[in-house]
């Protein structure tokens, strides 16, 4: 049997990584040989590939720099506010560094003074090389404990404050929102030191590397129209580009170890078919695909009754076409599509015609919403 080389749902690490090389460039550049570190945040829509690349920055990285990877839905239900968040920060930065963490409690009663002076006893035991870029991905979720009013807004500001006070530390924020989507008071003294870096789709090129070498004893091949096939079907949406891959393999290991059949090592426009059509396909899928689609239901109202129009046709439609099939108001529609498009999920065309990006996602929209 050949074993699966492609990823499909959890993030990618080490050796199974491709691509990105541009993302990673900026980042080393922002960070080595530096003394006052830059911080980032990485936004982009769902399955973008943001947590594989902040779990692969530490293979990146040279070792006078240490990287402390928090994930934020970790936190779960948060009871006991900033306190318990720092907690968790603390609790990965000692893991990390092997450094005495601060007490619980004082933590829960006195959060930001008993933080600052953990970070403070960080920052003197680093040797003179040393960095820190701490990794906070799934960001949204602070900005849902501020809603919850778990949180205070005053946190955004804390942290601002940490980076300008210890220059050899840094914070890499990983999140669905672009800036300017956050338009809260509050986040605009943290985003005021912070450099936006949009995560999107795979080129040709980079969907061509994944897919024909994911590992270097890779035994299947592709032709080259099945991979411009596959291009043309995800647009290079990275987490569709490996389960197209992780099903082929399935196939083939079907084909030629379960069912006998003598056939040759590469994949076909008709192995594409095959799976693509397959119910399997988009049963395996639907994280991706309803995470945009539920996505899609927030903020500006419009959002899903404009992709089923839109889904109706692969070449897309015109502003009045929209309206007119919708039966929702030019204005509206308007800031729907435009939401739509900086979210990654539809794109304007230079005839004025807006279409769905993803061809796959225009077809699960059609055949199951």
């Amino acid at each position: 049997i050949v074993q699966n080389p492609y990823i499909a749902g959890d993030p990618v690490e080490a050796n199974s990584f491709i691509g990105r090389t541009k993302i990673f460039k900026q980042l080393t550049e922002l960070w080595i040989d530096r003394d006052q570190l830059q911080s980032v945040v990485l936004f982009g829509h769902r399955r973008m590939g943001k947590t594989s690349i902040l779990k692969n920055l530490p293979y990146r990285l040279r070792d006078d720099i240490q990287f402390v990877y928090v994930n934020l839905l970790s936190l779960g239900a948060v009871t006991n506010g900033v306190g318990e968040v720092l907690i968790s920060l603390s609790d990965a930065i000692s893991r990390q560094l092997a450094i005495n963490l601060p007490d619980d409690e004082r933590l829960i009663q006195l959060p930001y003074p008993t933080f600052r002076r953990f970070i403070n006893v960080v920052s003197l035991k680093l040797r003179k090389e040393q960095k820190i870029i701490i990794a906070l991905d799934e960001f949204e979720k602070i900005e849902e404990l501020i809603f919850a009013g778990e949180l205070s807004p005053d946190f955004l500001g804390f942290l601002r404050g940490l980076l300008q006070d210890y220059p050899k530390i840094a914070f890499a924020f990983a999140g669905l929102h672009t800036l300017e989507e956050m338009t809260e008071d509050y986040f605009n003294p943290l985003f005021a030191s912070v450099l936006p870096i949009r995560i999107g789709f795979f080129s040709i090129d980079e969907t061509r590397e994944l897919l024909a070498n994911p590992s270097e004893d890779f035994a299947l091949d592709y032709t080259p129209n099945t991979l411009n096939e596959i291009y043309q079907l995800t647009a290079g949406q990275p987490y569709l580009t490996q389960l197209v891959g992780f099903q082929l393999v399935r196939h083939y290991n079907h084909q030629v170890f379960e069912e006998g059949n003598d056939r040759t090592p590469v994949f076909t426009p008709q192995d594409l078919d095959t799976v693509i059509n397959h119910s399997d396909f988009f049963a395996k899928g639907r994280y991706y695909f309803t995470g945009v689609w539920n996505q899609a239901a927030q903020d500006v109202p419009a959002q899903q009754e404009i992709l089923k129009v839109l889904a109706e046709q692969a070449e897309g439609k015109s502003l009045s076409d929209i309206c007119r099939q919708s039966g929702i108001e030019p204005g509206q529609v308007s800031k729907a599509l435009e939401t739509l498009k900086r979210h990654d999920v539809v794109v304007s065309e230079a005839e004025g015609k807006w279409k769905i990006i993803v061809p796959l996602f225009r077809q699960w929209v059609s055949e199951h919403q």
